[in-house]
């Protein structure tokens, strides 16, 4: 299955200069704009500030907090810019977006944003009473931690799960500048409603996929366990430990594997719901990504980053291990 899910954008010939827009309260907590500043360092013998010429600082205008140093080629693009410039794509997207809803969330410091774009109007049914519905992931850093991204995906509206787009391809990756191409951002994205019901057809095709205990745990392993964890999963779950999970879970080896666990346990919530199957394996991971707060307190400032990390990891094994495994001989 070929899907399309993530839209990046690149400075190319043609480029759209992108629309100086001010910081808007509309943007939350991302709506405040930076400053590109030349960087320097203290003299340590005479105490004097030496120039820095291969390097800039970007700062807040508002609060004047200055964020690691770039290079001199690195282009400065604020949220306010990339969301009003996402906003702009997805009205000549095709979308319905009557009542779209819009949240904004900031991790690092506001180094980076998170735009979150639901769409009632594109509601789609699993199965009989599990509705899911249409949701764009706008991303974007000020320091270049993170390029400008769209990604599609959708949310389960009976536990509000974020769940992440399948498919692999378009997921190119860019450095963001202060150009972006929007005739080639919107004509990629007109296709957003087909990448998105074929996405609904595979989530319900994940219901109809049975699957064991060891399977479920070793697909939890696969998109939240260390690499040393998931290894003692896989090589024991069914030779050591005959499929008894909560005995696995037990040994002294999975002592710290704390992801792994919680992960487990919601999964027996959703096993209850919706059965023993590929969906409910999925709903355990989407629910770890949306609504787990991070399990050092040090972290939980940068959750929304955290959460993006989540995601990613779950994509991966959605992509590469459980779709592929509806292809699979009963």
């Amino acid at each position: 299955m070929e899907i399309n899910n993530i839209i990046n954008f690149e400075a190319k010939a043609n480029q759209i200069l992108l629309t100086k827009v001010p910081a808007e309260p509309s943007y939350g907590e991302a709506g405040f704009n930076c400053l590109v500043v030349d960087a320097g360092c203290r003299n340590p013998v005479t105490g004097s500030f030496i120039e820095v010429p291969d390097s800039k600082f970007i700062i807040r205008e508002d609060t004047g907090r200055p964020f690691k140093a770039v290079g001199n080629d690195y282009q400065l693009v604020n949220h306010s810019e990339a969301f009003a410039t996402a906003e702009r794509i997805i009205e000549g997207s095709g979308l319905d977006t009557s009542g779209m809803e819009r949240d904004f969330k900031i991790s690092h410091e506001g180094a980076r944003a998170f735009g979150f774009y639901r769409f009632p109007m594109h509601r789609e049914e699993v199965a009989l009473n599990d509705t899911i519905e249409l949701q764009l992931l706008v991303r974007n850093s000020i320091d270049g931690s993170m390029r400008f991204c769209i990604e599609y995906g959708a949310l389960r509206l009976a536990c509000l799960n974020g769940m992440t787009a399948l498919g692999s391809i378009g997921k190119f990756k860019r450095k963001h500048t202060k150009y972006l191409n929007i005739h080639d951002a919107v004509e990629p994205l007109q296709n957003v409603i087909e990448v998105y019901q074929s996405s609904v057809e595979t989530w319900k095709r994940f219901k109809d996929r049975a699957v064991t205990d060891s399977e479920a745990i070793t697909l939890i392993a696969d998109a939240v366990a260390t690499p040393d964890i998931k290894k003692f999963i896989i090589n024991s779950i069914d030779s050591e430990f005959s499929g008894d999970v909560e005995h696995c879970l037990w040994h002294k080896q999975l002592s710290r594997a704390y992801q792994v666990k919680d992960v487990w346990s919601e999964y027996k919530k959703y096993r209850k719901d919706v059965g023993h199957n590929l969906w409910g394996v999925y709903n355990a991971l989407t629910h770890w990504s949306t609504h787990m707060e991070a399990y050092k307190e040090t972290s939980q400032p940068n959750i929304e980053a955290i959460k993006n990390d989540r995601r990613t990891a779950i994509s991966k094994t959605a992509d590469n291990v459980m779709v592929p495994m509806l292809e699979e001989v009963a």
